[in-house]
């Protein structure tokens, strides 16, 4: 669930970045999936960290924040109570 859901994040900020007309050089992002008694998930964490030559970090983090609310694995995993995500630009 945390590998899909990383890719998902990754691939989407890269086509918002795309639209904006930034090329992305590179976008890393890591899942942590935390577990609770059942077992069902009730925390995921996105860590991502990009290299976007020329994008600004409040537009990133924009752009990232709509990643993360619009990524098909993030509608997906409505249910999860709680879903956070930091990002930040390389370099």
């Amino acid at each position: 669930v945390g590998a899909a859901h990383a890719g998902c994040f990754s691939m989407f900020l890269a086509a918002l970045l795309t639209e904006k007309g930034y090329l992305a050089e590179r976008v890393h992002t890591a899942a942590a999936v935390h577990l609770g008694a059942g077992p069902t998930i009730n925390k995921i964490e996105l860590v991502c960290e990009a290299t976007v030559p020329g994008v600004g970090g409040p537009e990133f983090q924009e752009l990232a924040a709509q990643a993360k609310a619009e990524c098909p694995v993030s509608k997906a995993l409505a249910a999860v109570p709680e879903i956070v995500m930091s990002a930040k630009l390389a370099g």
